[in-house]
């Protein structure tokens, strides 16, 4: 999403939940990533965020997990947060998400470990 920024195909995230996820990414650049979306507006009127379980991103002894690094930046916006939902890049079994269709994201829990999605509509029409 970040690198639509600026380009035909950038995203409308007004009344959206978003997916991120990603493999491999430090938390300092997730977290350069995450401000970079807040600065860009992309976080204004968005109704959730379901985030991935961020292989690989492990952080430097001491310093800041993604984990960290994401609930500092998202937690103010005051919107539902689902950490770890086995999408994308994931070691565990993944679910497949039809994209742009409506949905209800449900967190339960601070660490949004009784949430759930519901897919409201279906995603292929025949």
């Amino acid at each position: 999403m970040e690198t639509t920024l600026g380009t035909p195909w950038e995203l409308d995230t007004q009344g959206a939940i978003l997916i991120l996820e990603d493999r491999g990414m430090k938390p300092y650049q997730v977290d350069r990533a995450l401000m970079h979306l807040k600065q860009a507006g992309k976080f204004r009127g968005i109704a959730g965020i379901v985030l991935g379980d961020f292989p690989d991103c492990e952080a430097a002894h001491g310093a800041e997990s993604v984990k960290d690094v994401a609930r500092r930046v998202l937690d103010p916006l005051g919107v539902p947060l689902f950490w770890g939902a086995p999408i994308g890049h994931t070691k565990r079994p993944a679910i497949t998400l039809p994209l742009g269709v409506r949905v209800r994201l449900s967190v339960a829990g601070s660490a949004g470990l009784s949430s759930q999605l519901e897919i409201l509509e279906p995603a292929v029409v025949t």
